[in-house]
């Protein structure tokens, strides 16, 4: 079936700055919060790579932004290095040099026809904010956040007309301060929700400087919200166990960033449970006033749940006292990454979208598959021939566009990544991009195949893939 691309409908890629800059010619003590995982456990990265070096775009941005050019894309989401721009953490001063640096990176991808979306943050929390003040759980970070963006949004906002204020804002607090699977490996709820609480404050305090700007732009967050599936709509303990794990892990950004509030269902659970984040009373008309303009919503594989499997005892509270992970038999999964391929989640979260958010305004900020050893689909030319990563994009991209056929308001699909990158602890053990970087070779770069299925998908503006309007089965 050929598939349409409408043309308002924007197709891009992501270029986070912590997972491709490297930091080596930082000024001493800027480091940024994945430094400090990477820092305190290297051995624990796949074969020891990290964010040190990355793929040394800081110093390669002209070369990466011309091979972006080559891919065709229309948009690039990428980040200024919060830990970069400012030179002083208390006073919030600027470092200008690297204010000028990250001006050219923009007009850069300016004048190759390329449209740059600025995000604030994707996870580059300055380690001085952590180390001092713990991060977002402290009024000082939240406030210098705020300054920060400012500064960006002044310096920027002419030449740039899409911000956001955080990218996948719930991953840190929740991997590394709730259930202990990242550095520093803590299990505290309450320490999380301080987090969560005090990046949805400097958001919406974020947004409001935007506006009193008066730029002539949109704002908006990059949330990934996880799409839940019950095991079971008819069984009333699976249906619930849905409900509870929604609250938080969609609704605690989605409602708060579109809605401008909490879902009741999530802080009576946490009040229930002593778990209840610090909060100030101005906090919750400073959320219901600022809501976004546009959503960027990433995806990858949707979350199953079923009734709660055992009696929770620790006393530790978690939200998984009140439902557990359900693994479906027969799921198709990425062997690679681990994860589950299920492309009508984007459809369903659409669907979800245009009927309980006011059908605003969105985009896929993040989709992609991570694959390991790649260079086994290695051409005799030397061409990395990722079929399955252009089929991976065909099968999201017509469930997405079925969607806007139906009424979304979805406006574009951005892949993750640009370029192959760094990750944390998997750092280049699972590729992404559409460019290679070839770490034995000077991290040498070259287009994949998918590179140039992109491009020709984009310039022409329609896909072959099968009709998946024959048959809604889950596939």
């Amino acid at each position: 079936m050929n598939y349409k691309i409408p043309k308002d409908f924007k197709i891009g890629a992501n270029m986070p700055a912590w997972q491709v800059e490297g930091g080596s010619n930082k000024l001493e003590g800027h480091l940024h919060f994945p430094d400090l995982m990477y820092r305190a456990y290297p051995e624990r990265w796949f074969n020891g790579y990290g964010p040190t070096k990355a793929c040394e775009h800081y110093e390669r941005y002209e070369e990466d932004i011309k091979l972006l050019k080559e891919t065709g894309c229309k948009q690039i989401r990428f980040n200024p290095d919060w830990s970069r721009f400012i030179k002083d953490f208390e006073t919030g001063e600027v470092n200008e040099e690297e204010a000028t640096h990250y001006h050219n990176v923009i007009q850069c991808y300016l004048d190759n026809g390329i449209e740059p979306i600025i995000c604030l943050e994707h996870w580059e929390l300055p380690a001085y904010y952590y180390e001092h003040y713990d991060g977002y759980a402290s009024r000082k970070v939240v406030d210098m956040y705020v300054k920060y963006a400012k500064e960006v949004f002044t310096r920027y906002g002419h030449m740039v007309k899409q911000f956001y204020t955080f990218n996948e804002p719930i991953v840190i607090p929740q991997l590394c301060f709730m259930d202990g699977f990242w550095w520093p490996y803590g299990n505290d709820t309450k320490h999380a929700m301080n987090w969560i609480h005090g990046k949805i404050v400097a958001s919406a305090k974020a947004i409001a400087c935007y506006r009193e700007l008066n730029l002539d732009g949109k704002i908006g967050m990059i949330i990934n919200p996880a799409f839940i599936y019950a095991r079971s709509d008819a069984n009333p303990q699976d249906k619930k166990a849905k409900e509870i794990a929604d609250s938080l892990y969609w609704g605690a950004f989605m409602d708060t960033a579109i809605k401008g509030e909490y879902p009741k269902l999530l802080l009576d659970i946490l009040k229930k449970e002593n778990c209840m984040f610090d909060y100030e009373e101005a906090d919750f008309e400073i959320i219901r006033q600022n809501t976004i303009d546009i959503l960027g919503l990433n995806y990858y594989q949707p979350l199953r749940v079923k009734e709660a499997e055992y009696v929770w005892n620790s006393e530790n509270f978690h939200l998984k006292k009140y439902y557990s992970e359900w693994d479906m038999p027969g799921k198709r999964m990425n062997p690679y990454r681990g994860w589950e391929i299920y492309p009508k989640a984007l459809y369903d979260a659409a669907l979800r979208i245009r009927d309980e958010y006011g059908n605003i305004e969105w985009v896929v900020a993040e989709s992609g598959m991570g694959v390991e050893n790649e260079e086994i689909y290695r051409d005799e030319a030397g061409m990395i021939v990722d079929d399955y990563r252009i089929n991976y994009i065909k099968e999201h991209l017509a469930w997405l566009l079925k969607a806007v056929e139906e009424g979304c308001n979805c406006k574009g699909y951005w892949l993750f990544a640009g370029m192959d990158n760094c990750s944390p602890l998997n750092a280049f053990k699972n590729r992404y991009g559409l460019i290679e970087i070839d770490l034995e070779n000077n991290r040498q770069r070259k287009l994949k195949k998918s590179a140039y299925f992109y491009k020709d998908m984009i310039q022409s503006g329609e896909f072959e893939f099968e009709d998946i309007n024959k048959s809604l089965i889950d596939k």
